[in-house]
């Protein structure tokens, strides 16, 4: 799957920015990335999702008659139509007992992903939501520590105390992983060498489309790292003051059809099917 480097790629991340805050994924949306495939334009949706979660909810929403390149866990795993999983990094096992340790010692949900499944040692309030937004079902074992490597781990709690405790988990990992968040009250920790920038960055390369003429979306800090590389760089109003203060051009929020005021304003060619962008 070769794309023509004079064509534009579109990249929307889900949750806060195509997604309204009820976890619909508009109608209207859904027809206007008919619309841009139909222009033969590229499509790729980047998530901190597991992949099995985003591509469920892709394959519900365009029933299967469209498969998207997918960029998921934070940049952690990247899915190609046709070929798989081109694209997966892993925490190392020091890393991850420092993370369990740590969250464990302030009692603090934590839940791990290994091999696109999802993993608990308590089956809480916190797992069982996440469990439901994310469709996917979980597992609940003795020790987090005893599984294989796994792609990512992410801690629940209020906004506020994953904030307070940023700057102590970031010099707790070091260079053994990367730390953001992708939602307030979800506390992300993925392998250094994996975000969706550099994700998005190797995507570029194996299907040969240029990042100057790529356009992402996104809401969260997690976007930040994708809108370093890309050409276009759009936030929704929602977004995170981080996101905001980099993006080329800011629209409504993700509960206003913010993705589809953007085009309206920068790219209505793609609101009407089959027209040359």
């Amino acid at each position: 799957m070769v794309h023509p480097r004079n064509k534009r790629t579109f990249v929307f991340d889900l949750d806060g920015t195509v997604l309204n805050s009820k976890n619909q994924f508009p109608n209207e949306i859904k027809e206007l990335i008919l619309n841009i495939v139909s222009c033969g334009e590229l499509v790729v949706f980047a998530t901190g999702r597991m992949h099995i979660s985003a591509k469920k909810l892709l394959d519900k929403v365009f029933e299967g008659h469209v498969d998207f390149p997918i960029i998921s866990y934070n940049g952690a795993v990247v899915y190609v139509p046709g070929e798989g999983i081109i694209f997966k990094r892993t925490l190392a096992k020091e890393t991850v007992d420092k993370i369990v340790d740590f969250f464990r010692s302030k009692g603090i949900h934590i839940q791990s992903y290994v091999d696109d499944k999802l993993y608990s040692e308590k089956d809480n309030e916190e797992i069982r939501l996440y469990s439901k937004h994310a469709d996917v079902p979980y597992v609940v074992v003795d020790d987090l520590k005893k599984l294989p490597a796994p792609i990512k781990i992410l801690a629940i709690a209020s906004a506020d105390i994953l904030d307070n405790l940023i700057p102590e988990v970031k010099e707790l990992v070091g260079d053994g992983a990367s730390v953001f968040k992708s939602f307030p009250i979800f506390l992300d920790m993925v392998p250094s060498d994996a975000n969706k920038g550099i994700a998005l960055k190797f995507l570029s390369e194996r299907l040969s489309f240029d990042l100057n003429d790529t356009v992402v979306f996104g809401d969260n800090e997690n976007d930040v790292f994708m809108f370093e590389v890309a050409g276009t760089c759009i936030a929704v109003e929602n977004a995170v003051e981080k996101l905001k203060e980099v993006a080329d051009f800011v629209t409504l929020s993700n509960d206003e059809n913010g993705v589809l005021h953007a085009f309206s304003v920068l790219y209505p060619q793609y609101l009407c099917r089959n027209v040359e962008g």
